[in-house]
């Protein structure tokens, strides 16, 4: 059985739509009133994307910048990536930063229009999981290690 999830349009939003057969994830549109410009360094701009979502029970959406944007633009996600849990009613939004500083080409600036696709959609089944507090984990080769460690090694030597 497939599940539904339910969208409501905002006014002027648009549906979060795939755009090949292959694709993940949907495509989001700004909705925004006028020409949305974020100067260099700006940060934490809130972006509606035009719906509503209603996620079967079980499940929740992840809210990730379209890899276009990323390689075009200075923008990125404040936060790393938007969750959308089940039980939210609201308007989806992304929220972004401008990394670019004010030398950079363009002057730095980056505008957004109503209807730009910059977000997009993964919908994830939650895990069925039981967290249960322990005094003591097992032990595995890596241990501890994090943050690169486990690419030390692999350093060639002269």
């Amino acid at each position: 059985m497939t599940e539904q999830v339910k969208i409501k349009l905002m006014p002027g939003g648009r549906m979060p739509e795939k755009k090949t057969a292959g694709a993940a994830a949907y495509d989001c549109y700004a909705r925004v009133d006028y020409l949305l410009w974020m100067f260099p360094g700006e940060k934490g701009i809130k972006i509606p994307l035009g719906f509503a979502i209603e996620l079967p029970e079980g499940y929740h959406a992840e809210i990730l910048l379209r890899s276009s944007m990323g390689i075009k633009t200075g923008l990125r996600v404040s936060n790393g990536t938007g969750l959308i849990d089940s039980d939210y009613r609201g308007e989806v939004n992304i929220i972004l930063d401008n990394v670019r500083n004010a030398m950079e080409r363009r002057t730095g600036m980056e505008g957004i229009a109503d209807g730009d696709r910059i977000a997009q959609m993964l919908i994830v089944k939650d895990p069925d999981v039981e967290l249960v507090q322990a005094e003591k984990l097992s032990e595995t080769e890596r241990g501890a290690g994090g943050f690169g460690s486990t690419g030390l090694n692999d350093v060639a030597e002269d």
